[in-house]
């Protein structure tokens, strides 16, 4: 028989863990940045922004002098028109042009990529109707069913140790009624562990759920990236072949010109075609000659001035969302990064302002480690919740972020 009880002395029903954090070093920085680069080099002719400017999608950065592209542009239109001089080619050099040609063409036209596009699309169409049955299997009635059941074993349980320690303190009952109560005491803490063990159950397959909908949403957005480009690269291969279609089309006018004896006609307009081409590349070369902002943002750095000479690749302009600020773990191991998952809440706190607290969401869990200070680190993507209370904020400044953890 289990001793009486000292007055004065509780006896403990379910233990339960304290709530844990997770801490960890970070620094303030942009949902999204970008540094802005020409593909070609030149001149500095204007410069339409400063720091600190706002600026939406596909407004002008910086332009560059298109003196020279402009002076190779008439060059290119006056050979146009110089092309109907006369031809020294011989036609077998025609011949074997107009063959090469020929077969660059054919070969083209088997890499359709009709067929990569229709993929994409079902693609897409899969995985949104996977995420849309994905969403109406919610499992938060199974968890408030799982919660209630939990909450009424535990009251039972509850009630059945007082009966119990009240038998107790009745020594002049028989054994077999403090048996009784014992027995009761026994299958009430069973029901609560099974009824805990179910609620455990529901909110893991409600974390899965979750989870799942994040990678689903992930994998949705990815394959529709894959659309977008698969429908580009259409776009560009029915370009590619009305230039292909023309360059055929002009050396065989070449050809016939070159056979039929004094005709320049037919091989002016074959150079002419060829001419045309060479001035719609130059008119693209024109467009690339302007930057323009590739998403809406705020202009951090702009690192050349009117008159400065351009190099291919240099950074030019540093673009960035400075009104959705993110703070980025820099030393959370691996012990630590098991504990954290995306949507836990999370506080921020920077070294610049001691005194504030700013709240926050864990939006992303790195996938892959990397090795800083002798340890193995993952960062995670805290997002700042209220945007109004993080202008306070700097991109750069050194943050600890306190992860509120479910263990």
């Amino acid at each position: 028989m289990r001793p009486t009880p000292a007055a004065g002395e509780t006896v403990p029903v379910v233990s339960q863990a304290d709530r844990g954090t997770v801490v960890a070093e970070a620094v303030i920085e942009p949902a999204r940045w970008v540094e802005l680069r020409f593909d070609s080099g030149g001149r500095v002719a204007e410069v339409l922004v400063a720091p600190g400017d706002r600026v939406e999608a596909g407004d002008p950065l910086v332009r560059l002098d298109t003196a020279a592209m402009e002076l190779a542009l008439q060059k290119a239109e006056q050979e146009y028109l110089a092309q109907k001089a006369a031809l020294d080619q011989q036609v077998a050099q025609a011949e074997i042009k107009l063959e090469i040609r020929q077969q660059e063409l054919e070969k083209a036209r088997l890499q359709d990529p009709n067929a990569d596009v229709a993929a994409a699309e079902a693609r897409v169409k899969q995985l949104q109707m996977q995420l849309a049955k994905a969403r109406a299997e919610d499992p938060t009635p199974n968890v408030i069913t799982a919660r209630v059941e939990y909450s009424r074993t535990q009251i039972a349980l509850q009630d059945a140790q007082t009966e119990y320690n009240k038998a107790l303190d009745r020594p002049w009952e028989p054994q077999e009624v403090r048996d009784g109560y014992a027995k009761a005491l026994q299958q009430a803490q069973l029901n609560f562990e099974a009824a805990k063990a179910r609620l455990q159950q529901a909110l893991d397959a409600q974390r899965a759920h979750a989870l799942s909908l994040s990678v689903l949403a992930a994998q949705v957005d990815e394959a529709q990236a894959q659309l977008n480009q698969a429908i580009a690269t259409q776009q560009t291969y029915t370009v590619t072949l009305k230039i292909m279609e023309a360059q055929v089309e002009a050396a065989r006018l070449q050809l016939d010109g070159l056979r039929s004896s004094g005709e320049r006609v037919s091989e002016a307009e074959a150079r002419l075609r060829q001419a045309e081409i060479t001035v719609e590349e130059l008119k693209l070369d024109l467009q690339k000659a302007e930057l323009q902002a590739p998403f809406a943002g705020t202009v951090v750095d702009v690192r050349v001035e009117v008159g400065e000479q351009v190099n291919p690749g240099q950074v030019v302009v540093v673009l960035a969302t400075l009104d959705r600020l993110q703070a980025r773990t820099t030393d959370l191991t691996e012990l630590d990064v098991v504990r954290v998952r995306e949507g836990q809440p999370a506080v921020v706190t920077v070294d610049a302002l001691p005194d504030q607290e700013f709240a926050g969401l864990v939006r992303r869990v790195a996938l892959q480690g990397q090795e800083y200070r002798g340890d193995v680190t993952y960062a995670v993507t805290v997002e700042l919740t209220d945007p109004e209370q993080a202008q306070a904020l700097r991109w750069g400044m050194t943050a600890v972020v306190e992860i509120k953890t479910e263990d």
